[in-house]
């Protein structure tokens, strides 16, 4: 009996380009739901689809493969976008409390797209060209 070895490519195994594919995607939908929560007349329920489309935006990259140079920073994306929806639920959490001090606070915690954007210009340095950045609120 004879074993025959067959490679089988990855189905983890992606380009440099459907990565950046992929991780654009999610930063267009994102930034969509951004501008739909913005429209929002009430701060709260604005705040909330902010984090839901943050929520959703961790998900998508979650789902999304990167080649093994990115492996790290793909991790770090997600985990910093993930960060920013916590924090933004802080923000959320202290509107509905209605302290202006601690609102004031919270909005100067809201650290985590400065440390999103340092991940994608790091992606940027290694050759994956995403055209777009995460703002913050």
């Amino acid at each position: 009996m004879l074993a025959t070895a067959v490679a089988v490519p990855s189905a983890q195994a992606v380009t440099k380009r459907e990565y950046v594919r992929a991780v654009t995607s999610v930063l267009l939908q994102l930034r969509t739901d951004f501008r739909a929560a913005g429209r929002l007349r009430e701060p709260s329920p604005a705040l909330r689809a902010t984090k839901a489309a943050l929520d959703g935006a961790a998900a998508r990259l979650g789902y999304a493969h990167a080649p093994a140079d990115a492996a790290s920073d793909h991790r770090a994306l997600i985990s910093g976008i993930r960060e920013y929806a916590r924090q933004i639920d802080l923000v959320r959490a202290s509107v509905d409390y209605g302290d202006i001090g601690t609102i004031a606070s919270h909005l100067r915690e809201v650290t985590a797209p400065r440390a999103i954007n340092k991940t994608l210009d790091r992606l940027v340095a290694q050759g994956y060209r995403i055209p777009l950045r995460v703002s913050a609120p």
